[in-house]
């Protein structure tokens, strides 16, 4: 095996500090984002990040964007699934 090109060792995920300032890195962030905040200032209160000079808030505003995307990409509306007849209504499925 090539250790120079780390062939045969696992990757690992090397956390990316998204706030430098608190030390917040970018899968907190996203883990708040998840569980309901929805401004910058919403993750602020929950976790810190983007409290300190601000400079990380374009990349939090970014990340909250993507997941509202990645949300609406993943639902289809039940009304649409029942068109496709993929579920009855009442239960009927």
């Amino acid at each position: 095996m090539d250790a120079r090109r780390g062939v045969g060792y696992p990757k690992r995920h090397v956390p990316r500090i998204l706030c430098q300032c608190m030390l917040v890195d970018e899968r907190d962030v996203v883990a708040t984002i998840r569980a309901g905040a929805r401004t910058v200032d919403e993750v602020g209160e929950r976790c810190d990040a983007g409290t300190g000079c601000g400079s990380c808030r374009a990349g939090i505003d970014l990340l909250i964007r993507e997941e509202i995307r990645r949300r609406a990409r993943s639902s289809v509306p039940e009304a649409l699934l029942a068109q496709l007849g993929l579920f009855g209504r009442d239960g009927d499925s």
